[in-house]
């Protein structure tokens, strides 16, 4: 018998489920459906209101989630639930779909044979209500049980977070809620004057990229919450649609630049710089995906883009904070936050977290804590170089002060000896006069042997590391070219082998000394090392340093080193590379000597004893 009753109850249960009716009571919070809705998916997306009314029980399946959530996969669902008024009043009640993005939703039961159709892919006008979400009036007469039956389909998170609530209580709500993005936006926008204002004075870059990644996540979070399209594009759903992971991506774009700016990565280890050129190039090709691309491809990647974004920043700012950057440790704080925020906001989307108001706006309380971080690390970043300032002047005074005192103990000293001693006093200090004129003398001495190569004379590769910089800045400032010739004697090894070290060494003066003739005053020669010579042209564009190189090799090659009875001919292999007046972003010291050292080993490729440019080749006569 036992047996019996639960095989009829297992037979049933299906009917009973979907029976289950939800009284309207008004209590403290609002009342989630969800639990009780039964839902099919369509296999086709092709079934009509009547075909679904006539699907047998079996074929629904109870939702039993607080949120209705069913991830990230484009299918149809059907929902159904029913509900009833058992007050002897007329309820007028409110049922709020809690997800703004859902592209399309269907509702049937609420009016008679009225439909409500809206969602984001329809334009703004066709909701029964103006509101940023969908929002579905449900008048019950007393005593009256009503089904609603609700197709739900979405390229995003088929995430409905439906539910219902009194009209009064619905106004209670909504105002609280304005007041809550109010006071979100109003933040942003505070903050994005506040540290632009910063920017214009300082001209520091790291505010600019903060003010753009303020200004990109606050469309975004305009966009999530269903304000873009009720104000800004309410008959553009396509739009809509595409402006989600395009603002994204976005953010992510100078969320990146702000972060490498913030944590002065620049001119530090070579990944910092590949990382971030890497996640700039990704962060371009999600807008790329965003505005030509399949929208769900586009959306993932900029998930996937935030979580990478956010954990390199992570990383980059654990490394910098050991490496004692006093700002990291809020930076860190930060980024913590705003990951677990974005983690909240994700998982909800594939029905992982139950989605309700807390994972809704997850991602705004986690970001505006972010934010008031970063502005306050900015605001610390801001004192530190007043302090630092402030160090220096300090020291700068105490310096003075002490000048004063040696300078009044000086005076002193001659008042004291004046009387009698004058002509010793005068010579002695004529004698430390000489003395410190010849140290003055001897330390440029020093200084210029320093900078000069002991064996040809000419500068040495230090005097073109600390120039070459200096000239490229320069170059840049004044919008000029510039060029560098990589130089290389041909078969130098040979020459040592059969006449000796000794007279490999004169043959470099020699050639050095040729070199020398031919360059201008404001040029710059140096040893690069072994047999290579490296000559800086300023104000030289490639024909005229490609004219300049073939000169030099003609010079040499036309004046053999003579040496005693010996004549021993040189030629040169030369490569060039040229700064144009409006160069290549990126472009640097090192990336200037290794295109032209490319050019050069091209040249040696070519039979030596020739200049290749860079940019084309030039040969020269036999």
């Amino acid at each position: 018998m036992t047996a019996l009753l639960r095989a009829l109850l297992l037979l049933f249960l299906p009917a009973l489920c979907q029976a289950a009716s939800l009284p309207l009571i008004e209590s403290p919070s609002a009342l989630l459906p969800a639990p009780l809705m039964q839902v099919w998916q369509d296999p086709d997306g092709q079934a009509d209101i009547n075909q679904v009314k006539q699907l047998p029980a079996s074929a629904w399946h109870t939702v039993g989630r607080r949120d209705a959530s069913f991830g990230y996969n484009g299918a149809v669902y059907w929902l159904h639930f029913s509900v009833s008024n058992p007050s002897t009043q007329p309820l007028d009640w409110r049922l709020l779909i809690g997800n703004p993005l859902l592209d399309y939703l269907d509702v049937y039961g609420l009016d008679g044979d009225r439909v409500f159709q809206g969602g984001d892919q329809r334009p703004f006008a066709q909701r029964w209500i103006e509101h940023r979400q969908l929002i579905l009036p449900l008048q019950l007469k007393a005593g009256e049980e009503r089904d609603l039956w609700l197709r739900m389909q979405s390229a995003g998170s088929a995430n409905l977070g439906a539910s219902l609530m009194s009209a009064k209580q619905f106004e209670r709500y909504e105002q609280l809620a304005l007041l809550g993005q109010g006071l979100f936006f109003g933040a942003l926008l505070a903050m994005l004057v506040y540290n632009l204002s910063i920017f214009l004075i300082t001209k520091d870059r790291a505010y600019l990229w903060y003010c753009l990644f303020t200004g990109c996540f606050s469309l975004y979070q305009f966009i999530q919450l269903g304000f873009a399209l009720q104000w800004l594009w309410p008959n553009s759903p396509n739009w809509q649609q595409l402006s989600f992971p395009l603002s994204s991506a976005a953010a992510n774009f100078f969320a990146v630049l702000f972060t490498h700016a913030l944590l002065e990565l620049n001119g530090r280890h070579r990944a910092y710089t590949y990382i971030t050129r890497s996640l700039l190039l990704c962060c371009l090709a999600v807008i790329g995906l965003a505005l030509w691309g399949p929208y769900r491809i586009a959306l993932f990647g900029s998930f996937i883009l935030l979580f990478a974004s956010a954990g390199y920043g992570c990383i980059t700012t654990l490394l910098r904070w050991r490496d004692g950057y006093a700002p990291a440790k809020l930076f860190a704080l930060g980024w913590s936050t705003l990951v677990i925020a974005s983690l909240f906001s994700v998982l909800s989307g594939t029905g992982l977290l139950a989605y309700s108001q807390i994972t809704l706006h997850a991602q705004q309380v986690g970001s505006l804590v972010e934010l008031v971080i970063f502005s306050i690390v900015l605001a610390a970043r801001i004192r530190q170089t007043q302090r630092e300032r402030q160090i220096s002047q300090s020291k700068l005074y105490a310096k003075e002060y002490q000048l004063r005192l040696e300078q009044a103990k000086s005076l002193q000293l001659q008042r004291d000896i004046s009387e009698g001693l004058e002509s010793r006093v005068q010579e002695r200090t004529a004698s430390l006069q000489y003395a410190l004129h010849e140290l003055s003398t001897a330390n440029q001495r020093l200084a210029e042997l320093n900078r000069r190569d002991s064996l040809t004379g000419i500068f040495n590769r230090q005097v073109l590391n600390d120039e070459l910089d200096r000239l490229i800045s320069q170059a840049k400032r004044s919008h000029q070219s510039m060029a560098i010739l990589m130089m290389d004697i041909d078969h130098f090894k040979a020459i040592n082998d059969q006449y000796g070290h000794l007279l490999g060494d004169v043959c470099l003066r020699h050639a050095a000394q040729r070199l020398q003739h031919r360059l201008r005053s404001n040029d710059l020669l140096v040893r690069f090392g072994g047999e290579e010579f490296v000559a800086v042209l300023c104000d030289t564009d490639p024909t005229g340093a490609v004219e300049l190189a073939e000169q030099l090799r003609l010079d040499l090659a036309n004046n053999p080193c003579q040496h005693q009875d010996l004549s021993i001919p040189l030629t040169l292999s030369i490569g060039v590379y040229a700064l144009q007046p409006e160069p290549e972003p990126g472009i640097n010291r090192e990336l200037m000597l290794r295109r032209a050292d490319q050019a050069l080993y091209r040249a040696k490729e070519e039979g030596r004893n020739c200049v290749v440019s860079f940019h084309s080749k030039y040969f020269a006569a036999s």
